[in-house]
């Protein structure tokens, strides 16, 4: 036994060292990257979040507006080692390293260990799985705590207890912090428990006790930040405030089933979120709570469910087709662009015939379904976990990064097929071999479907962030570059328009931006803050009525104390002191911390003779 356990821990080994050498040949690639110290959207957003906890303070106000689990473990890997990135990456990837042992554990758990081999080999070079480990995005925690879920669920299934199930509940509360569409799948084992156990000799009670006591664990690992959100906010938030949106994102009469910004919002991070806060608060009339804001637009995104439900049921087969479909969608960058920086990442994650690792592991895994019930393997958990978590996507909208967590279950099924597979070839049993072949082409010929409108917009987006990329890093010539050939994937990319205005008004080329600014307005940008950008493109220009007019439609649209600076300064310019003051008040009273509107307004007081008014 000794020896046997001694193999043990040398495969185990062997499959982390092995899961691991591949990342850090990626870790090493990746430092070419334009990505790799320049972060843009959630990721950016991420790393602001963890450096304000490092600084004591609160990013943004009252109760979360995102689960917070990611940006403190962000934070403590800061506190640590240092503010970067380099060491966040290496430490994500030896998570990823960490995640395939548990794959192999939960492999042997529920099958053997030989299908448990193949499946941790396939994590290991999964590149879906790499690639995220890779990036400052919640993903990796959320396959690690997964999987350790559903082993922790399997260890209390075989010998069910009060602790085992309240540590089951406390691992799932945590992965709740990370995402909460965890929970739909905790609500499903809390009837599978409750179930499972009904008809064992302890009786009804005691299912229903595991499962209460699986739903306590839960609550002790969410209560602190409940009450943390209430003490903050004065309102009752589980654990964050972005729900609401994101249905509604998902579900209303506009939606393609994978963009990540309400229409009529600005698609940048900050733009979104605090449009999203004004159109609910202008419709309602009234300032509103954190709760209040996400079942405003719970009830909208429910509207269109009620109101349009053929509609509705379309969008949502859509949403399953892609959520099926092997094409890695990105919301705001291309997976497949971005395997030029690394040739590891290249070799692990392509589209030519088939969308690869997805559209191959996909179909084989349906198989396995099909194999492990024609075997009567008790494998309900893990089917539970696979289609409960495809429904808590599709009912908000798919991305790649979203199904992440199904592909450590995806792979062990895969596995299961596999081993199948290679032990009838071994045993010359050709007929079923070929039977089963069919099955899988029927399932891999959907799948692997090409979607060449996502593609061409993926790439749009690729392009498009590399021109963000570059503009950050100071390179404005490269980034106009990168900005063009968005549009020559994507002619009606308003915010590639928005940018090459921005590049050319701050390289002085004013009337080369007003025409951008005019395009981007032509295709859907935010009004209000074209108008303010074209208003200072003609300020520039010194055709100042226009500017006046440019700014004043601005304002018509949403207030803005910037606009109103703008605004008060070609008053000033003009001699209108008092019109000028007027604005520089205004913008003062939207932002009490507005330095430069405060010192020209007290500026104009001295002019104007009225001292006691500085």
């Amino acid at each position: 036994m000794k020896g046997l356990a001694k193999k043990e821990v040398y495969l185990i080994i062997g499959i982390f060292i092995f899961a691991l050498a591949v990342r850090l040949v990626y870790l090493d690639q990746m430092k070419s990257s334009p990505m790799f110290d320049t972060l843009i959207m959630d990721s950016e957003y991420h790393d602001q979040w963890a450096r304000m906890i490092l600084q004591g303070e609160d990013f943004g106000e009252g109760a979360f507006f995102r689960a917070p689990l990611y940006a403190y473990f962000l934070a403590s890997v800061y506190k640590i080692f240092g503010p970067g990135h380099f060491q966040v990456r290496l430490i994500q990837l030896m998570l990823g390293a960490i995640s395939c042992v548990l794959v192999y554990l939960l492999g042997k758990r529920v099958f053997n260990r030989r299908i448990a081999v193949i499946a941790a080999l396939l994590a290991s070079l999964n590149g879906v799985m790499v690639y995220f480990e890779g990036e400052l995005l919640i993903p990796v925690l959320l396959v690690l705590l997964d999987l350790l879920l559903l082993l922790a669920l399997f260890w209390a299934k075989e010998r069910p207890s009060y602790p085992r199930w309240l540590a089951c509940g406390a691992i799932l509360g945590l992965s709740a912090l990370a995402r909460p569409n965890i929970l739909l799948v905790g609500a499903a084992v809390f009837l599978w428990v409750i179930l499972r156990f009904r008809g064992k000799a302890s009786g009804r009670s005691k299912s229903v006790a595991y499962a209460c006591i699986f739903a306590a664990g839960a609550a002790l690992v969410i209560s602190p930040v409940t009450l943390r959100n209430y003490v903050k906010a004065n309102d009752l938030v589980l654990i964050a405030w972005q729900g609401g949106m994101n249905f509604y994102i998902g579900n209303n009469s506009q939606s393609d089933g994978t963009s990540a910004t309400i229409p009529g919002a600005r698609t940048t991070w900050w733009g979104s979120y605090g449009d999203a806060k004004i159109i609910a608060e202008e419709t309602m009339g009234r300032s509103l709570k954190p709760s209040e804001q996400s079942r405003f637009w719970y009830v909208e995104g429910l509207k269109f469910v009620y109101y349009e439900p053929l509609n509705y049921l379309r969008l949502m087969l859509k949403k399953f087709t892609l959520f099926w479909n092997g094409n890695e969608l990105g919301n705001n960058r291309d997976l497949y662009f971005f395997t030029r920086s690394s040739s590891v990442l290249r070799l692990l994650l392509w589209r030519f015939s088939i969308y690869f690792p997805f559209g191959l592991i996909a179909p084989l895994a349906l198989v396995g379904i099909i194999l492990a019930y024609q075997a009567k393997k008790d494998v309900l958990l893990l089917e539970i976990f696979l289609f409960v978590y495809m429904l808590s996507v599709i009912l908000f909208f798919v991305n790649a990064r979203y199904r992440v967590p199904i592909i450590p279950v995806l792979i062990l099924f895969s596995a299961f097929a596999l081993d199948w597979f290679i032990s009838w070839v071994g045993e010359r049993k050709y007929p079923q071999v070929g039977k089963y072949v069919l099955i899988l082409l029927v399932f891999l010929i959907p799948i692997n479907l090409s979607m060449p409108k996502y593609r061409t917009a993926n790439l749009a987006h690729a392009h498009y962030t590399m021109g963000v990329l570059h503009t950050k890093k100071g390179d404005e010539m490269t980034a106009i570059k990168e900005f063009q050939k968005a549009l020559e994937y994507n002619p009606y990319l308003s915010e590639a328009y928005v940018n090459l205005g921005a590049l050319h008004g701050d390289l002085g080329k004013h009337r080369l931006a007003l025409k951008y600014f005019q395009e981007a307005l032509e295709n859907g940008a935010d009004s209000a803050f074209i108008l303010s950008n074209m208003g200072y493109a003609h300020y520039s220009l010194g055709v100042l009525n226009q500017a006046e007019r440019d700014y004043k439609l601005s304002l018509s649209l949403r207030a803005d104390p910037e606009v109103h600076y703008l605004l008060g300064d070609l008053y000033f310019r003009k001699g209108m002191l008092e019109d000028a003051a007027d604005e520089f008040e205004k913008a003062i009273r939207l932002d009490p911390q507005h330095a430069l509107a405060s010192y020209r307004l007290a500026e104009i007081y001295r002019q104007m003779g009225e001292k006691e008014r500085q």
